[in-house]
This record gives C-alpha cells, sequence and structure tokens, in this order.
C-alpha cells in the first residue's frame, strides 16, 4: 500500500513538474506581447512584466499601464478581439 501511494505522489510531483516547464501549458497569451496592441492588430508591442493583468487563469501583459487600463475596461471583449487577430495572424504565418 506504500508502494502504490508513493508512486502515486512521484507521478503528480513530476506531472507537476513537467507542466511548469513546458511552453505550450504557460498561462500568458501571446507571447507576452502587449495584449491591448494585439487586440488592435498589432502583433510586434512586448509586453512587460510590470504592467499586467490576471484573468480567469491567465497572465495578460502590457506596454504601458495606460494600455493595460484601456484592455481591463472591458476585458472580456478586448480578450475576444485580441483572440481572433492572434489565430488569424497565427494561420496567416503557417501558410
Amino acid at each position: 500500500m506504500k508502494l502504490i501511494i508513493l508512486t502515486i505522489l512521484a507521478l503528480f510531483t513530476v506531472s507537476c513538474a513537467h507542466h511548469h516547464k513546458t511552453p505550450k501549458h504557460h498561462h500568458h497569451p501571446y507571447m507576452k506581447q502587449c495584449a491591448y496592441s494585439v487586440s488592435h492588430g498589432k502583433f510586434d508591442v512586448e509586453g512587460k512584466n510590470e504592467f499586467k493583468t490576471e484573468h480567469q487563469g491567465k497572465t495578460y501583459y502590457f506596454s504601458n499601464q495606460i494600455n493595460k487600463e484601456k484592455f481591463d475596461l472591458d476585458i472580456a471583449n478586448n480578450i475576444t478581439k485580441a483572440n481572433k487577430y492572434w489565430t488569424h495572424n497565427r494561420l496567416k504565418r503557417e501558410e
């Protein structure tokens, strides 16, 4: 019984460690680009660690405080727009 419990704990630990090392599992969309800029179709504006918003388990980064505040005013709609632009841009690059 102890062996079974130790095995389960070991698997859980490895699983958790793997989760944090795999880039696609990280919860920051748009490869840390400014989410406000992405929501306006711009993909070359880098987000900064000091300007970020947590929403539904994901971290959104921004280039400055003003863009963060604008994005936060209507966060659900802005996320929808950013996701649409990001997906369209990604598919375009894959062609």
